[in-house]
């Protein structure tokens, strides 16, 4: 095992993995500047996966190792660290408040003040068979003085803070870092995903007006409120684009295989923009002849899962009570989120602006024609995540970070196979 020290100055080699439902996208990048260096790009159809969860821990390992295995053909250096995306029906969040008295007549706040306050709130959730993913500072209020970011410094009797917890099931954490562990690889940390890909399409200044992402994945739509500037609820919508392929396959009688085909080639959530007479061929299910078919038929199919989409997402916006605040309105995300069609559908369901989020080309540099696409967003966010996770860490310690093993501990045969040092 060799221990690997850098210094402040050393920009680390990240990896990051978005595991999905219908795909798994892996990144390899660094700091460049002000900007992140994308080295090399990996993707593998997602297998042993459902709706976010791991289903099958050999298949979803495989998945992984080629996704994986592709990035690092290209980009032939070894991450440091490797960061990876979580969503789906195993991840709940709350939104919690603790208060913690100072002194009567008041005293300087310090930073561990500051930690029991965000220790404190979770104490209003039962975590058993959970595992905290974040635990994220909302506002800090100093005696009667809301919205403070950091109280540290100030003086006061009384310091609340608002948090929000995001928890996955023990069994879900377990599931996902075996699969990693069987592919060769260990996880610094699981984020969750919306948290991810708001990083990388979401601006400052619309997190601070209010917005709501929609992160429209294979096998469920992740939905993430931001408001003040810090996210305010997040929830999982048990939809997504492998729904509208499987309709597709009933409904015009083919494979799953062509009916991607056609949602990505011919696809339309909004289907009124379709002429009546326009055609699509279409193969038909188990024999080789092809079948033509109306577009705005196969795209009404489409539609009709879009919408349902839209109308539960819509439901859990205004439930979670932010939906007032929302002056940004809403940003679409995820593969799918490039059907024709689908943000003016979003905007007339959810009643809000809504436009379609990539990860930004002024922000990378490298591979940047492949990864400004709505299906790279969570796998750039991580990559941010992680080198801003790595500056705050070097910030608040002083102190150069401390890697066994280049920080992922890479089996043999896999450095061998790839023939790197």
């Amino acid at each position: 095992m060799k221990n690997w020290r850098y210094s402040n100055s050393y920009s680390p080699v990240l990896g990051a993995v978005d595991i999905g439902t219908s795909k798994v996208c892996t990144l390899i990048g660094r700091k460049k500047n002000n900007t992140i260096e994308v080295l090399g790009v990996g993707l593998s159809s997602a297998r042993g996966i459902r709706r976010g969860k791991i289903i099958d821990i050999n298949k979803a390992a495989g998945a992984v190792r080629e996704s994986f295995s592709l990035a690092l053909e290209i980009a032939h250096v070894m991450p440091d660290l490797i960061y990876a995306g979580v969503a789906g029906d195993g991840v709940s969040s709350f939104n919690l408040e603790n208060e913690v008295f100072l002194n009567k007549g008041g005293r300087e706040i310090n930073s561990r003040d500051v930690d029991k306050a965000l220790e404190g709130s979770k104490a209003e959730v039962n975590l058993e068979g959970k595992k905290i993913l974040h635990l994220l500072p909302q506002e800090y209020i100093v005696d009667d003085q809301a919205g403070i970011a950091d109280p540290v410094g100030m003086i006061g009797s009384r310091l609340r803070v608002k948090t929000h917890l995001i928890t996955i099931e023990d069994s879900q954490f377990h599931n996902f870092s075996k699969s990693f562990q069987q592919a060769g690889l260990e996880v610094h940390r699981l984020i969750f995903q919306p948290l991810a890909s708001a990083l990388a399409v979401l601006h400052p200044m619309e997190e601070e007006m209010g917005i709501a992402l929609i992160d429209i994945g294979g096998g469920t739509a992740d939905i993430a409120i931001f408001y003040g500037g810090s996210i305010r609820y997040s929830g999982v919508v048990p939809l997504g684009g492998e729904n509208i392929t499987s309709d597709l396959a009933v409904g015009l009688r083919t494979s799953r295989d062509e009916a991607e085909r056609i949602k990505l080639h011919h696809g339309c959530a909004f289907s009124r923009h379709i002429p009546d007479d326009e055609v699509i061929e279409v193969k038909d299910l188990g024999l080789s002849s092809l079948q033509t078919v109306k577009r705005k038929y196969a795209c009404e199919i489409i539609e009709a899962r879009v919408k349902e989409l839209f109308l539960l997402s819509r439901r859990m916006i205004k439930s979670s009570g932010f939906y007032p605040f929302l002056r940004g309105g809403a940003v679409l995300t995820g593969g799918s989120a490039l059907l024709e069609g689908i943000a003016e559908l979003g905007s007339s369901i959810l009643e809000l602006p809504v436009r379609v989020g990539s990860p930004e080309s002024k922000d990378h540099v490298g591979m940047i024609q492949t990864v400004s696409h709505p299906m790279f967003s969570t796998a750039c966010g991580l990559l941010q995540f992680g080198l801003e996770d790595i500056t705050e860490r070097r910030g608040k310690k002083s102190l150069v970070l401390e890697l066994e093993d280049r920080g992922s501990k890479i089996i043999d045969w896999f450095k061998d196979f790839f023939m790197l040092e």
